[in-house]
């Protein structure tokens, strides 16, 4: 990282971010094509979860190849300063890698589903059988963990 003195190196607070944030960008790439597109997303106990229909160009990408990179970003403020070179930005981010799994097993599926549902809101939560066999559940155990910080 060139910027050593913005590395945050507290594992709770890379935690924080993962759960404060709101949207997930993930990186995929096929056959030299990058593809980046914005995800609801769940993070708990390591592992980054994801849903999606159950085909589109995200999953044809991660079954070709199912290394992505992801990046949250938590806050994000532009601070204006007296000239445009002088302007910065005050943020929190995390930035992570890791194997796309996709999950079919009807009950994981539910339980995946219950960590992302508590992200964004308060359960309890019912997901009809149709509901599970119509939605792909993403599941990325991170290899890599990295977080930024300008506040």
């Amino acid at each position: 990282m060139r910027r050593s003195d913005r590395e945050i190196k507290d594992p709770a607070e890379i935690e924080e971010i993962l759960k404060r944030g709101k949207v997930c960008h993930i990186a995929l790439c096929k056959e030299n094509e990058p593809y980046v597109v914005p995800m609801n997303y769940a993070w708990r106990d390591g592992t980054l979860y994801l849903h999606s229909a159950r085909e589109g160009k995200k999953v044809e990408f991660a079954r070709q190849n199912p290394y992505i990179s992801f990046c949250v970003v938590s806050e994000w403020e532009v601070v204006e300063g007296p000239v445009p070179c002088s302007w910065t930005t005050h943020y929190r981010s995390v930035m992570g890698s890791g194997r796309v799994e996709f999950v079919e097993d009807a009950a994981e599926k539910a339980a995946a589903l219950e960590i992302f549902m508590e992200h964004y809101t308060k359960g309890p939560f019912e997901f009809p059988k149709a509901a599970l066999d119509r939605v792909l559940v993403w599941k990325i155990r991170a290899d890599s963990l990295t977080g930024k910080k300008n506040v």
